[in-house]
């Protein structure tokens, strides 16, 4: 059995000269900002826990105790006591049959009653712990009144479920061209919508696609659906823009920010088709080196969100380890603009984070156990 490891690092940052946002006269919260960081990591018993995708498919349960991690070597959904820091137990699912969740799971998430969304190329479907499916979804756009999409491909894309169960979003589009709209789906009506985001197309002109007669690969800036506090937020990694949709009214905002350390988006332009890989490498660094923006990040107790941006700093040579310039925003419940730091100590962005009890967990892999970094903040 493993023993709780803790390693306490106490820093202390630089203040910045961050000037106040243009819609408030409140000061810079992040402007003195302290914090520890202490490593814990979980014990899994007689268990393996498989972490060689991280925690890339995992999420939450409401009150932060839990953490589902779905490990796509055995297809099982490991259930993660927070509190107690252990395993709990495995979810085996199906790869195939009836209530098959596909070879690759491109998204999952915890549904109420310990229920899930699965969505894979091939099916998606909500399944309960037992690993039966319990709603088949095909999603295609012919099967809903009100979408007007061409062809027949299931709108999957990032597939995300409302609190309440009663509706799903997803980013159909062209994958090559890196469009991307905002479909709202309504299974009990079988009806729905398409919303245009155009502040979220500039991440199409930083895809990259490389083809030549020995290879193609393809690249593209990340757009995001995150369902908080019952709305449903649309972000992308180019720009600090970010859409708020509140879908129990219907009404979609955008929101900018002023903020003063970073800009507020990728500018320039990428040569969106190359035919080597040492185009591929420098298109590449001209998009990375600057402003990237993370997913949002809600804290229950300080009622605030939080984001990371990184700028990815050249590699010496292809084996030395990836560093980055990375920044610390913070935002009223509102998302007003009411902090910006650069972490001057830091070079890496914290992997999957998320706030537990008032405090920042960021996922450490510890001699192939799981493990967190925990940040206590002091503003």
């Amino acid at each position: 059995m493993k023993k709780l490891l803790t390693i306490s690092l106490l820093i202390l940052l630089a203040s910045c000269g961050g000037k106040e946002s243009e819609s408030t006269e409140q000061k810079n919260i992040l402007e003195n900002l302290t914090y520890s960081v202490d490593t814990v990591v979980v014990d899994p018993g007689e268990e393996i826990i498989d972490l060689s995708g991280g925690l890339r498919l995992s999420s939450l349960s409401d009150n932060k105790s839990k953490l589902y991690l779905f490990t796509q070597k055995e297809h099982q959904v490991a259930i993660v006591n927070l509190d107690q820091l252990k395993l709990e137990e495995f979810l085996p699912f199906e790869v195939e049959g009836p209530n098959g969740i596909g070879q690759y799971v491109g998204t999952m998430q915890k549904l109420d009653r310990e229920r899930f969304l699965f969505s894979s190329f091939q099916t998606s479907g909500i399944y309960d712990r037992n690993g039966v499916k319990t709603e088949d979804l095909k999603l295609k756009p012919t099967d809903f009144e009100g979408i007007d999409l061409e062809g027949e491909s299931p709108m999957n894309n990032n597939l995300t479920s409302s609190a309440d169960g009663k509706l799903l979003f997803s980013l159909p589009g062209n994958f090559m061209e890196g469009s991307r709209d905002l479909a709202v789906l309504d299974l009990a009506s079988r009806s729905g919508k398409i919303i245009d985001i155009p502040a979220m197309d500039k991440a199409s002109e930083f895809r990259i696609l490389l083809q030549s007669d020995k290879m193609m690969s393809i690249y593209i800036e990340e757009v995001r659906l995150q369902e908080i506090e019952g709305y449903l937020f649309i972000n992308t990694s180019v720009t600090s823009d970010i859409y708020r949709y509140d879908y129990q009214r219907d009404s979609l905002q955008l929101i900018t920010f002023p903020h003063q350390l970073v800009p507020s988006a990728k500018t320039g332009s990428i040569k969106n088709k190359v035919s080597s890989e040492d185009e591929w490498r420098s298109e590449m660094e001209k998009a990375s080196s600057q402003i990237g923006f993370e997913k949002l990040l809600w804290d229950d107790n300080s009622q605030r969100f939080f984001r990371f941006g990184r700028k990815l700093l050249p590699k010496e040579n292809e084996e030395s380890p990836a560093k980055a310039e990375v920044y610390l925003f913070a935002y009223d419940a509102e998302l007003k603009l009411i902090g910006e730091k650069f972490l001057e100590d830091i070079d890496l962005i914290p992997s999957s984070p998320f706030f537990k009890d008032g405090k920042l967990y960021s996922y450490v892999n510890v001699e192939d156990e799981l493990g967190f970094a925990v940040f206590t903040f002091d503003f």
